[in-house]
């Protein structure tokens, strides 16, 4: 593993994770191109130090991150193109509703690059401490719609008080929401930053 990038669980113990990509709980249905080989979550440090720091300040209210997505081989991004050019729709109903396949690419829920591939974003949601349960959010990780804007107006009281309370703390660690996806935050984008596309692995050795 590059130097720069570290296992979450170094920098976080036991945090909650649970890559979708590994398994088949995702739009696409399946495990995806470099998710097969690994489940520890992978980040840059300097954004596992940030997500550390959020959770903290979750701690003094009874709550915790539970991390969805981290780094994503760009691999993967180009496996999630070629899905999108079939006519395969099983997950339509779940995860897309209201678009097209290419839909998803047109309207920006996806990229043919990411800052996962980086290591700098994260895909996360708000559980309670004591028994693990997910904060009613007001929709499923990965939800392509409208409804998963992070200010969408049609939620009810308590689903935008948890969104904004996961916007306000992400926030205070210096790590930025994308407006579209209100699980999806990233530190501030670096152009010149490498993209990596290493499969994951739970035993990496890091690079001296």
């Amino acid at each position: 593993m590059p130097a720069r990038l570290c296992y979450l669980d170094e920098v976080i113990p036991g945090i909650c994770v649970d890559l979708k990509y590994c398994g088949y709980d995702n739009f696409v249905g399946r495990p995806i191109d470099g998710y097969t080989t690994g489940r520890r979550a992978i980040l840059r440090r300097d954004t596992a130090d940030r997500l550390a720091r959020a959770q903290q300040a979750l701690a003094q209210k009874g709550l915790a991150l539970k991390v969805w997505d981290a780094y994503r081989p760009h691999r993967a991004m180009q496996d999630f193109y070629k899905w999108s050019r079939t006519p395969n729709d099983t997950m339509k109903a779940e995860f897309y509703p209201n678009i097209t396949k290419q839909g998803i690419y047109e309207n920006r829920y996806i990229s043919r690059t990411s800052d996962h591939s980086k290591g700098l974003a994260v895909d996360v949601t708000l559980i309670r401490m004591d028994t693990g349960e997910e904060l009613d959010m007001g929709g499923r990780h990965d939800l392509l719609d409208e409804s998963s804007a992070t200010r969408y107006p049609g939620l009810t009281q308590e689903q935008q008080a948890n969104r904004l309370l996961l916007l306000q703390t992400m926030a205070d660690v210096g790590l930025r929401n994308y407006r579209k996806e209100w699980w999806h935050y990233f530190q501030k984008k670096e152009p010149a930053a490498p993209r990596y596309n290493f499969p994951l692995n739970d035993n990496l050795i890091t690079e001296p």
